[in-house]
């Protein structure tokens, strides 16, 4: 499949985005009926704690998830894992 380029612009004709365009595994693009903003205020957000995963229509607010974030023990815990799990795997002939 091949999908053209989305040009979103404003009221001047300045471009705010463009998508690209794509071919290949790609899904088709979602028909836009209706196209809102918001400015949110600086610093509003912590973005390094959360990310906007997509707004209330009707509040016009944004719907936040927290970024899920690795400390150093648990970061240290996964590299023990993953080593024990190819040490493992590699005494098995595995396939890891």
């Amino acid at each position: 499949m091949q999908v053209g380029n989305r040009v979103v612009y404003d009221q001047d004709g300045e471009i705010i985005f463009q998508s690209g365009e794509m071919q290949g595994d790609v899904l088709p693009r979602k028909n836009i009926t209706k196209l809102d903003m918001v400015d949110l205020d600086f610093g509003s957000i912590n973005y390094e704690k959360y990310r906007i995963v997509r707004m209330d229509t009707e509040t016009k607010k944004p719907i936040l998830e927290e970024i899920q974030t690795m400390t150093p023990e648990k970061q240290q815990v996964k590299e023990v894992e993953d080593a024990l799990l190819l040490a493992s795997d590699k005494e098995a002939g595995g396939i890891l």
